[in-house]
């Protein structure tokens, strides 16, 4: 190991930080990469086939990526009961199964949030269903920031119509949810909401259910921060590499250089400067950094017994 000793007291406060519960992600789920994940098979809505469907190959690319089935299916079980034994709503008649419910609204809000409006989003989901294939989505999302979700009256009324089609075009029998078709839209659009930007499946359902309780409206883990950096410097290890993402105000990721791997931590509040952390476990070193644009960060490497303090420059991938 290169790096000795950490003497700077700021950054062995953040590195001891970084071990808390509060500095990090809060779910191990978190640490599995959100999968990019295409329309079902048409041929059996709502089946288990229909779940492990693999990503269009012309999408793989650009799209932004959606969680794997499983894990929203998981969610749409959790406000299953939370309607019907938290909030002790009566069950409602529906033709769309619950499978079959999350596995559809995931495809449309897939195509709505990569830039196709929703009357063809709405037409490439029924033409899956119809067995038409996986038609690619519709442009390249604007790189950077939150991933916008459309209005929901837009959703509510895909999911309308997702009712209409379970029901006269597949011939399908009413079954019955504690969701109404309202609740399910609304609340499943803002868990995908919170996936999408970068939190993990147990920290998405948990805002949600906050939100039914009550609780306001919790930020993404998405941030100013939350990115791939690529960072050059005179440092001997460098060039490194930064994958960040933010989970409230609380800097969490992955640093990789020549020689070393770490996890890094500390928080941003907002402003032009920050202070990152790199936890090596035996030491670590802190890069005293500072936005020059939005996506190129400027600084000095400090910390321990590196020899001196370094510049560095990180710019975040497109």
């Amino acid at each position: 190991m290169i790096h000795r000793g950490l003497r700077n007291a700021v950054i062995a406060a953040g590195i001891a930080c970084l071990a808390a519960s509060g500095c990090g992600r809060q779910e191990s789920a978190s640490s599995t990469p959100i999968q990019l994940v295409a329309g079902p098979s048409a041929v059996s809505p709502g089946s288990a086939a229909a779940i492990a469907a693999m990503a269009s190959a012309t999408d793989a690319a650009s799209v932004i990526s959606f969680p794997p089935r499983n894990e929203p299916f998981a969610f749409r079980e959790a406000l299953e009961s939370k309607y019907r034994d938290g909030l002790r709503r009566s069950p409602s008649s529906t033709y769309v199964d619950l499978e079959g419910d999350i596995v559809w609204t995931q495809e449309y809000l897939r195509y709505r949030v990569n830039g196709c409006d929703h009357a063809t989003a709405v037409q490439k989901v029924l033409d899956q269903i119809d067995g038409r294939g996986i038609a690619p989505v519709c442009g390249n999302p604007t790189a950077g920031g939150a991933v916008p979700f459309p209005p929901r009256n837009e959703p509510y009324a895909f999911r309308q119509e997702l009712e209409t089609k379970y029901r006269d075009g597949l011939r399908r029998s009413a079954t019955s949810s504690y969701v109404d078709i309202e609740g399910a839209i609304v609340w499943t659009q803002e868990y995908l909401r919170y996936r999408v930007n970068r939190c993990g499946h147990d920290v998405a359902t948990n805002k949600v259910l906050d939100q039914i309780d009550g609780r306001g409206i919790a930020p993404t883990c998405a941030g100013p921060l939350t990115g791939f950096w690529d960072g050059t410097s005179s440092y001997f290890n460098a060039p490194f590499t930064m994958d960040i993402w933010m989970n409230g105000a609380n800097i969490v990721g992955r640093y990789v250089d020549r020689h070393d791997i770490g996890y890094i931590g500390g928080t941003y509040g907002g402003g032009a400067k920050m202070l990152i952390l790199v936890n090596f476990g035996d030491t670590g070193i802190g890069f005293d950094g500072e936005f020059d644009g939005p996506d190129r960060i400027r600084g000095m490497i400090r910390g321990g017994v590196i020899g001196g303090t370094y510049p560095f420059v990180m710019v975040r991938r497109p």
